[in-house]
């Protein structure tokens, strides 16, 4: 990109006149798992600040939840038995794989039953997708990934059922014993409006028989009710299910999202009711297992939403990787007329830890619901400075399967849920589910196990570092200015080391004065492209450097 383009996308960003759409909702709304804005949360922000009258939970040892995280698509990842579609058994099969990478964690996506491709409408809690095997694969895959010290969490879906559910089909009867585990509501109801729209425009209310029903997502996906204590023993009970058959821990999806903005117009702070139950769901999870690993998805845009560091171990950082992606983009670390992108970040992750000191951060390039990081970027370099940055800050590292070998995919959801690369020639366990439309080109895993140069080798390596250097592993964040908008630079401070990090955005060297890191060692750069003399650090188009003191 030229400097001139650059710049002025970067002041068009600024003015808020173009958006990027990596976590919006696009297609059909159906098929997607999203986290739109919700006002009602974010104007009842200050009433978080009063001590809550409701128990809290006590977190564990935060230090034993720190690690690299992976993020599977059990479907799309590996078929042990040629049927095409992924399985429990392929994943145990590649689970040397992800250990030789370096990854501690694994969080799968959804593998309950669901009659969907993508298993974000959930048919019974109690069960594992038969597309994916029996219990029995599910709990050998458990035990092997504990025996290589790999944490598993799986996705609960727990705002929304499928319409398929049997607990919905008996709650569209008037007399149906579930029918209050969903909000049903005449058109006399107070808290019936038919021009109630989703954030990105939906209708939410939906006609059945005599009343209407509310789903926020779709129809297809109706909420459940959370104000029916039946409903929360309920998913209470199916959690500590998967916790005694030795799951780790649950990514929880759409936590804002439980006492949702239209569906409870009665309830005077959504957000307070929300944190109550997470931390009612969290005490439920510690009485299996007092060290649960519990992350949410609580995601209002470039909103850091600090409340919900609170209930949560783990809270995605949608805001920073918003901000990250179009700072990439830009060629410009200014975040706003006075801040800077690691300014930005300090500012953000102080907010957290102000609102919980025992948290650790989401940190990721994207996910499943957002463009893969090669298709947003302009070139692989680029794409590397990314993996630079989210694999060097504070907090756990999510990395989307597939990013690892540089996989690409836009929306809709299915192109960039497409099958792992093992193999060029499909022999390695590849699934076929859905075709390669958009990875045709992308080097199988096979190939860049053989060249020392390739995407893989590249995050095996700085994976490495992190783990290696208990700065990287857990140190705190500090913003450096480095005095330059093209350049992004902090410091990892851990009791016994600090590493200094500086990154180039633009596609031109760069040369920076960084007195503290005169005398320091170098542990990383791209490929060769960072130097370090005294105290000043140069830097090739899109290079990173890392010091240690």
């Amino acid at each position: 990109m030229k400097k001139a383009a650059a710049f002025l996308l970067s002041v068009l960003l600024i003015a808020g006149i173009l958006t990027f759409t990596g976590c919006t909702p696009g297609g059909d709304s159906s098929q997607q798992d999203t986290q739109p804005p919700s006002s009602a949360d974010s104007s009842a922000a200050s009433e978080a600040n009063a001590k809550p009258a409701y128990a809290l939970r006590n977190k564990g040892d935060m230090e034993q939840k720190r690690g690299v995280y992976y993020e599977i698509f059990v479907r799309s990842f590996a078929d042990s038995d040629g049927d095409g579609t992924g399985d429990f058994n392929g994943v145990t099969a590649k689970l040397d794989y992800l250990k030789e990478l370096g990854v501690d964690g694994i969080w799968l996506m959804p593998i309950n039953e669901s009659d969907s491709y993508h298993g974000y409408d959930v048919t019974d809690y109690y069960a594992v997708n038969s597309d994916y095997g029996t219990e029995d694969d599910f709990k050998k895959m458990l035990e092997e990934a504990h025996k290589r010290d790999i944490k598993v969490i799986m996705d609960f879906v727990i705002n929304h059922t499928s319409n398929n559910h049997p607990w919905f089909r008996d709650s569209k009867k008037a007399d149906g014993k579930y029918r209050d585990y969903y909000t049903w509501v005449t058109e006399d109801d107070p808290d019936f409006d038919s021009s109630d729209r989703s954030p990105w425009g939906s209708q939410e209310w939906h006609k059945s028989g005599g009343g209407y029903f509310f789903g926020m997502f779709s129809s297809g996906m109706p909420d459940l009710n959370y104000s029916n204590e039946e409903v929360r023993s309920e998913v209470k009970a199916a959690a500590k299910k998967w916790l005694e058959l030795g799951v780790d821990g649950f990514r929880l999806d759409a936590a804002m999202h439980i006492f949702g903005d239209n569906e409870n117009k009665h309830i005077k702070s959504q957000l307070e009711e929300n944190l109550e139950w997470w931390n009612e769901f969290a005490i439920a999870c510690e009485e299996v297992n007092p060290d649960v690993y519990l992350v949410g998805e609580a995601w209002q845009g470039s909103e850091t939403l600090a409340e919900y560091a609170q209930p949560f171990d783990t809270k995605f950082d949608f805001a920073f990787e918003e901000t990250l992606m179009q700072a990439i983009k830009s060629e410009s670390t200014i975040h706003s007329t006075s801040k800077s992108l690691a300014g930005f970040l300090e500012d953000v992750q102080n907010q957290h830890y102000e609102a919980d000191s025992k948290y650790i951060d989401g940190v990721f390039g994207t996910n499943h619901d957002q463009n893969r990081i090669m298709s947003q970027t302009f070139s692989e370099e680029q794409a590397r400075l990314v993996a630079n940055i989210y694999l060097t800050l504070d907090g756990n590292p999510y990395i989307y399967y597939g990013e690892e070998i540089g996989m690409q995919g836009e929306k809709p959801d299915e192109r960039i849920r497409e099958p792992f690369k093992w193999t060029a020639d499909g022999s390695g366990m590849d699934t076929d589910w859905e075709d390669m439309l958009s990875n045709e080109t992308t080097p199988a895993l096979s190939e860049q196990l053989e060249d020392e140069g390739s995407m893989y080798h590249y995050y095996k390596k700085l994976i490495s570092v992190r783990k290696n250097s208990e700065a990287l592993s857990k140190g705190k964040f500090k913003a450096i200015d480095a005095g330059s908008d093209d350049v992004m630079a902090y410091s990892r401070v851990s009791d016994s080391q600090t590493v200094y990090a500086v990154h180039n955005f633009t596609d031109e060297k760069v040369t920076v004065k960084l007195p503290e890191a005169k005398g320091g060692k170098v542990l990383f750069t791209s490929s060769g492209k960072g130097e370090l003399s005294g105290d000043t650090i140069t830097l090739g188009a899109y290079a990173s450097i890392l010091v240690e003191k």
